[in-house]
């Protein structure tokens, strides 16, 4: 008897101790023939796509669990992809060009092409009239949607090649990453170029505007995450953790947490409010390649030089966790709804009992859920 009684003193004090790895780990959602360079997922959270080094897309039914579109969309491997929040399809980002596809068809809807060389990094604004794109000849160039076949090309400063590029969400700015380890800040309107820095010691091999465009974010060949204020471009924090570079990052919707994809085969989860590391996904047995976030914000899904395409869950009690883990378990035990059978209580007793422990372990939750919240509002980041 007495051990049963140490087994649910154990199960009812860990009701809220920080999670083991792997605790939000959803699965497999398949297994890819091929490299899978990038990855995206639609507002609806039921379809994925997924571009591949073979220069392949992959359009893949979450509900139903099934390929509905497969097909090879350039005749180099696709770098990126991405659902159209206008259109009912995709793009597709590969060669010299990025296509525009559209659910049912074959043939691409829209071609943009003008680049000279392959393009190396893309992105468009939320409503889908502007494009930017970089090149392996130092030079980026900006389409407009009503003209794809005639961008505008700038020759930037930077002594090699631009191999990351961000466009902010009210396109305003074009912010181009390279391999001379510097980033370049150009003014959409005019074309001129108001910043230029080093930014890490290695090449910069990601970029992207948080939403509200406050700040930019930038991952390095050299394993660190950094956050600059755009007021400035002065650096506001830097993230560590990783060993090995840092492959792709994404900004959740909210504009709160960037998860970093690395090639050191693992994933951090990062805070922006809070700056701090909130979460490390390991799991991959291969160099990450990309992440995106579900549009939602409760998971995300990630793939790997493996061909594993994997689907991950943020819920909401992985924040409350990191930060107040401690105080969750300390009022746990101190309360006596949640202390073992003793040999008094009867079944039927300790049976309500549990049920009423059931219910206040959801009280005691949302008391530290608010507090987490509050914690994000007195954060100097306010989205």
């Amino acid at each position: 008897m007495n051990k049963l009684f140490t087994i649910l003193t154990v199960l009812f004090i860990s009701l809220s101790t920080h999670a083991e790895q792997n605790d939000y780990l959803i699965g497999q959602v398949l297994k890819c023939d091929f490299i899978p360079n990038c990855i995206d997922v639609n507002k609806e959270n039921d379809k994925l796509i997924i571009g591949g080094e073979n220069e392949v897309a992959i359009v893949y039914d979450l509900t139903n669990k099934k390929k509905i579109f497969e097909q090879t969309v350039h005749y180099q491997p696709v770098v990126e992809v991405q659902f159209s929040n206008k259109h009912d399809g995709f793009y597709t980002v590969g060669d010299k060009s990025f296509k525009l596809w559209l659910f049912g068809s074959e043939k691409e809807e829209k071609l943009y092409k003008g680049s000279h060389t392959s393009i190396t990094e893309w992105e468009m604004t939320p409503d889908e009239k502007h494009f930017v794109g970089g090149s392996y000849e130092k030079k980026f160039r900006y389409w407009d949607a009503n003209n794809p076949e005639t961008p505008q090309t700038v020759q930037t400063g930077q002594k090699k090649n631009v191999i990351s590029i961000a466009l902010s969400n009210d396109n305003k700015y074009i912010a181009c990453g390279s391999l001379d380890h510097t980033i370049e800040i150009y003014q959409t309107d005019s074309m001129k170029l108001v910043k230029f820095f080093e930014a890490h010691a290695e090449p910069v091999s990601c970029l992207k505007f948080t939403p509200d465009g406050k700040y930019l974010i930038s991952g390095s060949h050299d394993g660190h995450v950094k956050i600059w204020s755009t007021d400035n471009y002065k650096i506001k924090k830097v993230f560590s953790g990783h060993t090995n570079a840092i492959n792709n990052i994404s900004i959740s919707t909210d504009g709160h947490y960037i998860l970093a994809a690395s090639y050191d085969n693992s994933i951090s989860l990062f805070s922006i409010p809070t700056e701090e590391r909130i979460y490390h996904y390991i799991y991959h047995k291969a160099p990450v390649l990309d992440v995106c976030w579900r549009k939602d914000g409760k998971g995300f899904y990630s793939c790997d030089k493996e061909g594993f395409v994997i689907e991950w869950n943020v819920p909401n009690s992985l924040f409350v966790d990191h930060y107040f883990s401690k105080e969750m378990n300390q009022e746990i035990e101190n309360n006596t709804l949640f202390a073992p059978r003793t040999k008094e209580e009867s079944k039927d007793d300790y049976k309500q009992r549990m049920e009423k422990a059931e219910d206040e372990k959801k009280i005691i939750f949302e008391k530290y859920y608010q507090k987490y919240l509050k914690l994000l509002n007195d954060s100097e980041y306010k989205p």
